[in-house]
């Protein structure tokens, strides 16, 4: 799989980020509706997935018929109901070792989806269409076939479409659909070598069907690596976040204007801030972060103030939390 990093590659990362003098690490009652879902990693073992609440509390393993891949994320369906799995691990005698799956938050109609694209298997699905039909994912770039996004249905992996093409025959991951429906954002990469030294990431959008291609950032200010390939649509269309190379969350315009660095209240200004997601109502944010020799999940308001750890779990990693919308 091309996602590799590891817990050590964190932990050994300069981390460093905007500090100022308040510190509310601590627990809070609980804020917007939604659960929250991710993934508990030890080492480059399996992951289990868990949903919790956003203060933290309820904290639900989700029971997997087959173990997910290591670096596998979970992403809630639009409406609430189900968990796309982006891929399993199912060892290596059977067809198509890494598939995406969907499963229900009991464990329920879990589902192995199956799917080829141009005579590659499709492994990597992190993104669903604004209406569930259909699933985003990173195809390609082994087996002769170019990298680029492609789309399937969620139900049974058919009807493949490519939407992108990667120029510079690296990835294009795609990470999440725009409020409406009609657009969605994915990662660019490009160049090779150390994912930290050489390679180098944009974010970009384009309209579902794959036309209208836009760059939004320069390339070389994301984190660059497939593992955080984050980048989310704020709930009310008009901002995306994500993760700069040095561990710090930003926004930026549609239009590629106003990058904001989000300057996180920790008290420390050495810290590593990852894959964050919005609020359903866009008024907080989750993200992952590495901090005082840990790594948990935390949320925040939106500008950066009130920091709140929500897991407190030593010697595991806690990653991809996705932020799903209040039940109907």
């Amino acid at each position: 799989m091309k996602r590799f990093l590891t817990v050590a590659v964190i932990t050994t990362i300069a981390i460093g980020g905007p500090s100022t003098a308040k510190t509310t690490l601590q627990a809070k009652v609980p804020g917007p509706d939604g659960q929250i879902a991710f993934a508990r990693r030890v080492g480059e073992a399996s992951p289990d997935i868990f949903i919790a609440n956003p203060d933290g509390s309820h904290v639900q393993q989700v029971p997997l018929e087959e173990p997910a891949e290591s670096f596998a994320i979970p992403v809630w369906s639009p409406d609430r109901t189900t968990l796309l799995i982006s891929h399993l691990d199912r060892g290596e005698n059977v067809p198509l070792e890494f598939p995406p799956a969907t499963v229900k938050p009991d464990g329920s109609d879990f589902n192995i989806i199956v799917a080829h694209a141009e005579g590659s298997d499709v492994t990597d699905c992190p993104a669903w269409s604004a209406n569930g039909a259909r699933l985003l994912c990173d195809i390609g770039g082994f087996q002769g076939v170019p990298p680029g996004v492609g789309s399937i249905r969620s139900s049974d992996g058919g009807g493949f479409r490519r939407l992108t093409t990667n120029p510079y025959g690296t990835s294009d991951i795609p990470t999440d659909i725009s409020p409406d429906g009609s657009r969605f954002v994915f990662m660019r990469f490009r160049l090779g070598g150390h994912p930290f030294k050489t390679q180098r990431a944009a974010i970009f959008v384009a309209n579902v069907d794959g036309t209208g291609v836009r760059r939004v950032t320069p390339f070389g200010l994301p984190f660059p690596h497939f593992e955080f390939a984050t980048a989310q649509w704020s709930p009310d269309g008009q901002e995306i976040i994500s993760q700069t190379r040095h561990g710090v969350l930003f926004v930026v315009h549609l239009d590629g204007t106003g990058i904001t660095m989000i300057p996180l209240e920790t008290g420390s200004p050495f810290y590593f801030a990852f894959e964050p997601d919005w609020s359903p109502d866009g008024s907080q944010i989750v993200f992952g972060m590495f901090i005082g020799g840990q790594e948990d999940l935390y949320t925040a308001n939106a500008d950066g103030s009130d920091v709140v750890r929500i897991t407190n779990t030593p010697k595991k990693l806690e990653v991809a939390p996705d932020w799903g919308p209040p039940l109907a």
